[in-house]
């Protein structure tokens, strides 16, 4: 039998398996960073603001999204784009504008890394003034620029949490929130990494010296999901919810490194953060209410089950009287561009009315 050519179906590839050109345009502007320049890691102060425009070239009025990206991310990376079967989130933000799913918006994208991986978008002691950097310099700057409209704040996983935390601590800059498997529900999302970072401190020696050997050679890290990510993501989160004052730039872990039992003081530090607890505070509450959307999503096979976050505070803000519209798709943690889809049209349009 010969064998016969065989020929791509090209008349069936579609945007989702080739990307086209975007419509809109991208680029970045620079912000030198006042808050940032007491950083106790001496950390970049110059920092970049990736941008998004619409198709039609038209942006003042249009609603303002400020983006945040996970953990170990910045916007500029969120602004590359991609190549066959993956598309990035401006491509698809891009995309649903083409097909009419989305109106026209502009968005902003910031970076907020830090020395170990990110900011979670707060102000820290540890790490520096990374929520003030948001509001009081990334947003200013991108409303005089583009003489924008309304403004709201969404993010993906750390990024989801910074949107909910800067929401209810800047009720006056935001308008509008929505978190992608942000983190929340603390106990499901961190307390599961803490027994695999205190194996890999033990076996380095402590933390000190597990950070000297990351920084010497990177490629201790084996992924998000291996125990070197664990130990990463408990490091840079104590920095940001449990910072010490002395010496300057150290920080709490939340476990003892003897035993490895849970501090419950240092612990108590991080669960004064959780979206969900904090929706038992008379001002949280306040500022919530006063959103035009709060909207939390998550995806049913999270690795961290930061679903089960969104459910609770989904459910406990609905007890308490705030309106939150919540999504659980299918999925991992890492299949945000269907949540974004679901989250972007639902902002744009709470923005616009």
């Amino acid at each position: 039998m010969v064998n016969s050519p065989t020929r791509p179906p090209v008349d069936r590839r579609g945007p989702l398996s080739f990307p086209p050109p975007l419509k809109g345009s991208t680029g970045q502007f620079s912000i030198e960073s006042q808050v940032l320049r007491d950083n106790p890691w001496g950390d970049p102060t110059n920092r970049e603001v990736a941008y998004y425009t619409p198709p039609s070239g038209r942006t003042e009025g249009l609603p303002l999204l400020v983006q945040l990206s996970g953990f170990t991310g910045a916007g500029w990376m969120e602004f590359q784009r991609h190549g066959p079967f993956h598309e990035s989130l401006v491509q698809l933000f891009d995309r649903m504008i083409r097909t009419g799913e989305c109106p026209e918006a502009v968005i902003v994208a910031p970076d907020c890394l830090t020395t170990l991986g990110g900011s979670q978008y707060v102000n820290s002691a540890a790490t520096g003034r990374y929520a003030d950097h948001v509001a009081t310099e990334v947003v200013p700057q991108a409303r005089e620029r583009f003489r924008s409209g309304a403004t709201g704040v969404l993010g993906q996983s750390s990024g989801g949490f910074g949107a909910l935390h800067l929401g209810v601590e800047y009720p006056r800059v935001f308008q509008a929130v929505g978190s992608s498997a942000g983190d929340a529900a603390f106990e499901y999302s961190y307390l599961p990494d803490f027994p695999q970072a205190f194996r890999e401190f033990r076996k380095a020696g402590g933390p000190e010296k597990w950070m000297e050997r990351l920084f010497s050679d990177p490629s201790v890290l084996k992924g998000h999901l291996d125990s070197s990510g664990a130990a990463l993501n408990t490091l840079a989160m104590a920095s940001c919810y449990s910072p010490s004052p002395d010496p300057v730039g150290s920080f709490e872990l939340p476990f003892e490194l003897e035993s490895g039992a849970l501090d419950p003081r240092v612990w108590n530090r991080w669960l004064e953060f959780d979206p969900v607890r904090r929706l038992s505070d008379g001002r949280v509450q306040h500022a919530l209410r006063g959103m035009k959307s709060v909207h939390v999503t998550g995806s049913d096979a999270d690795e961290w089950y930061l679903d089960l976050g969104a459910r609770m505070f989904a459910v406990e803000a609905e007890r308490v009287g705030i309106r939150v519209h919540h999504d659980e798709l299918p999925g991992s943690h890492f299949a945000r561009n269907p949540r974004f889809a679901a989250l972007y049209p639902r902002m744009v349009n709470a923005l616009t009315a």
